[in-house]
């Protein structure tokens, strides 16, 4: 195979991956929309609210996931037997594959980045239910079972003041 049919190569696997990261981030910006709360939402709003906010925690680890497999995919085919069966290896062809690593490394902060946003927008969820809990025990209320349920997500990464994103460790 010639230069220039290998960079076509490369490059339609960039775009691929590319394609591949957008899917990903429309994805958790749609579990980020579906978080969002009205500030006059009822009682029955709150609750559901409290189920989808479980429901999208559960979701992080495999997000975490996602976005490592995306990744690891891509690098797992840079190997010298690949390399070498692409192109004769010579300085431009270190060059297409140098620029290729350095995409995976960029998608690499992108995906960490799209994670650990939704990571940060569970963690404001789950603040604003505590304190919105605490609130509703301070004046006698007894709390729906689904709200202790995700009050005591907190007692797990935020009262302790350790987000689930620094306790995965992925991001």
């Amino acid at each position: 195979m010639n230069l220039t049919e290998f960079r076509m190569r490369a490059m339609n696997d960039e775009v691929q991956m590319i394609e591949d990261f957008n899917f990903f981030e429309q994805k958790v910006a749609s579990f980020k929309k579906d978080l969002y709360l009205s500030p006059y939402a009822k009682l029955n709003e709150i609750l559901a609210w409290c189920e989808l906010l479980i429901k999208y925690e559960k979701q992080i680890d495999l997000l975490c996931l996602e976005a490592k497999q995306a990744i690891q995919d891509k690098l797992n085919k840079l190997n010298p037997d690949t390399i070498e069966s692409h192109a004769s290896v010579n300085d431009k062809t270190i060059s297409v594959w140098s620029d290729y690593v350095l995409e995976l490394l960029e998608l690499d902060r992108r995906y960490q980045d799209v994670v650990y946003s939704f990571c940060v927008s569970i963690d404001n969820c789950v603040r604003y239910l505590v304190s919105y809990t605490d609130e509703l025990a301070e004046y006698g209320f007894s709390l729906p079972q689904i709200m202790v349920k995700v009050r005591d997500l907190g007692t797990f990464h935020w009262l302790n003041k350790q987000s689930k994103a620094q306790l995965l460790g992925c991001i």
